[in-house]
């Protein structure tokens, strides 16, 4: 019973902000502001993700910054497998023999989830994405520099001279 107490707290989504829960608004072109690279959080991933603003009419899922983001939008507890699938248990170290086989115990903190293996790999891979030419765009976070990866190449997100790369779940940019 504890544990399914526990996967339902570590699961749910539980969002500091109404706005967190909003659809993506790319807002307006207009003359007085440029278009800019802004933040918002997706409820399907569970995750921040950059876009490009138009300039006018900001919905209110919008962000200056992943790190604020993250902070009114996902609990620094919250954690899940890869693409935000369900986990087949808990577990409570890596390579713990609890998990189902395909499975792998995936650590968030002092409890894991046991893990669909291949989903899991799939993301990974996404998470740490390589260019067939030029290098992965970085962008600075408080722990340093780290891939800038988007949701969807149609959120125009990647700098000006890079090119944008779609994966199953998410995008990447190489310059």
């Amino acid at each position: 019973m504890f544990a399914l107490v526990l996967i339902a707290l570590l699961v749910s989504p539980v969002f500091c902000q109404s706005g967190c829960t909003s659809e993506l608004t790319f807002g307006k072109t207009c003359s007085q502001n440029k278009t800019s690279t802004k933040w918002y959080f997706d409820s399907k991933l569970s995750f921040c993700y950059p876009y490009q603003f138009l300039g006018c009419d900001e919905g209110t899922n919008s962000f200056e910054s992943s790190d604020l983001c993250l902070e009114f939008c996902k609990p620094a507890d919250q954690f899940s497998c890869g693409g935000n699938t369900d986990a087949d248990g808990v577990c409570f170290s890596p390579g713990d023999h609890g998990c189902k086989k395909g499975t792998d115990c995936v650590m968030g903190g002092t409890v894991g989830f046991c893990c669909n293996k291949e989903i899991q790999d799939e993301w990974n891979k996404e998470h740490s994405p390589k260019c067939s030419q030029g290098n992965v765009v970085q962008f600075k976070q408080w722990f340093g520099m780290t891939p800038l990866i988007g949701r969807n190449c149609n959120h125009k997100f990647c700098p000006t001279g890079s090119t944008c790369i779609q994966g199953k779940w998410t995008a990447h940019c190489c310059q």
